[in-house]
């Protein structure tokens, strides 16, 4: 096994129902064909990925969340700072909501985005990929009541999303889970452990993520199993290829993968404004923030990029970060960039974003070259899909 390749904590829950060993997985797969999150290895795929993509869209698909990281920031000053580094305030917000939160560096640029979950008025926790921060943070903190703390370790975190997650995770014994709305958070009890429930998730449908203390997890999968007998519906653990899948579908943005975040080249890095998180950014609040200069210069200028989605039918082997191009008077001419691109495995076509140059976002006629071959493509808006069971409330059971 390379010494590198960590089974992620949930592994053996996430696999029960297929036939998957890791170590084998391990020994047998170029490292390529994995993931490395966090210290940890993410399959690409468990079994398959039409099965995988399935069961977010038709059934309960689950997916191990825990090599997160976690930010906790405690103390009255606690909601002050988050305002301060973040593009929208969350101190203002109601207690046990989670709020998609952007960071920027003092350019605009974006640095991370992640779901804080705001457990009370001095208690947030800061769900993000796998991003150090120490740095940033400490540059802006000159609060006198605050700590913050690298919680990774303190939470196992369990998504359960699709259309049957809502009955799947209320007979866990939760009351009034269906209630719950879009973001809300809801704290639980499970054999004396504590469950913070959210309704959240990363495939643009109805989902739920769990976030438990480590000592709870053989409670929690004895819950699982017991729901699902209790259902009739067995949940499918799902790898990389199908949250691709599904969180392109929903035009959901990944720092680092949709913009370079290296910062080496700053034509290749992007501000929300040059994504399609523009309604994330609230410069009318009175209150300076870290990147707010920058991003009001930009809006009076207009961004030098637009975020769309390409849709392209050719089976050609296409690559993320594939530029593309459009004819102008018979030249061709670079207009962007396909950062995110994923085959759909039940539509059979390329589906993806493109970054635009702002003075070709509305290009009629776009391709990809792949050798020398031409590969047209068609821009749309985002999202792809727009699904009326993830925001239903109550949730459908």
């Amino acid at each position: 096994m390379a010494e590198h390749a960590v089974k992620s904590p949930l592994c053996d829950l996430i696999t029960r129902h297929v036939d998957f060993d890791f170590d084998d997985f391990i020994a047998r797969t170029p490292a390529e064909d994995y993931d490395h999150w966090n210290g940890y290895c993410l399959p690409v795929e468990f079994s398959d990925a039409k099965h995988e993509y399935r069961s977010i869209r038709e059934g309960c698909g689950l997916f191990d969340a825990s090599p997160m990281k976690i930010y906790r920031f405690k103390g009255a000053d606690a909601g002050a700072f988050l305002d301060k580094i973040l593009t929208s305030p969350v101190s203002s917000q109601p207690s046990l909501k989670a709020i998609y939160s952007l960071m920027c560096n003092d350019d605009g640029f974006l640095l991370d985005d992640g779901m804080m979950f705001k457990l009370s008025d001095d208690d947030y926790l800061f769900l993000i990929t796998d991003a150090d921060h120490d740095d940033h943070f400490s540059t802006y903190n000159h609060y006198n009541d605050l700590t913050i703390t690298d919680d990774s370790s303190s939470y196992l975190g369990l998504a359960l999303q699709g259309p049957k997650s809502c009955a799947v995770l209320s007979a866990f014994g939760f009351s009034e889970l269906s209630a719950l709305k879009p973001f809300d958070l809801q704290i639980n009890e499970l054999d004396g452990h504590e469950i913070v429930v959210g309704r959240v998730g990363f495939t643009g449908d109805l989902g739920y993520e769990i976030w438990f203390a480590p000592d709870a997890l053989p409670s929690v999968e004895k819950a699982l199993n017991a729901a699902e007998a209790a259902t009739g519906v067995k949940g499918i653990g799902y790898g990389l290829t199908a949250i691709q899948m599904g969180r392109i579908e929903a035009g959901m943005i990944v720092p680092g993968w949709d913009t370079a975040g290296t910062f080496d080249d700053i034509a290749q890095e992007r501000t929300p404004l040059e994504l399609t998180l523009r309604w994330n950014v609230k410069l009318d609040r009175g209150l300076d923030f870290v990147g707010e200069q920058a991003l009001r210069q930009q809006k009076a200028d207009g961004p030098r990029y637009r975020m769309k989605g390409i849709r392209i039918n050719d089976r050609a082997p296409i690559e993320e970060g594939a530029d593309l191009f459009t004819d102008v008077d018979g030249e061709r001419i670079s207009i962007g960039k396909v950062p995110s691109l994923i085959w759909h495995v039940l539509d059979e076509c390329w589906i993806g974003f493109a970054s635009l140059q702002t003075d070709f976002a509305k290009a009629d006629d776009v391709y990809l070259l792949v050798g020398d071959r031409a590969v047209s493509g068609e821009l749309c808006k985002l999202p792809f899909i727009q699904l009326d069971r993830r925001t239903a409330t109550p949730a459908p059971i």
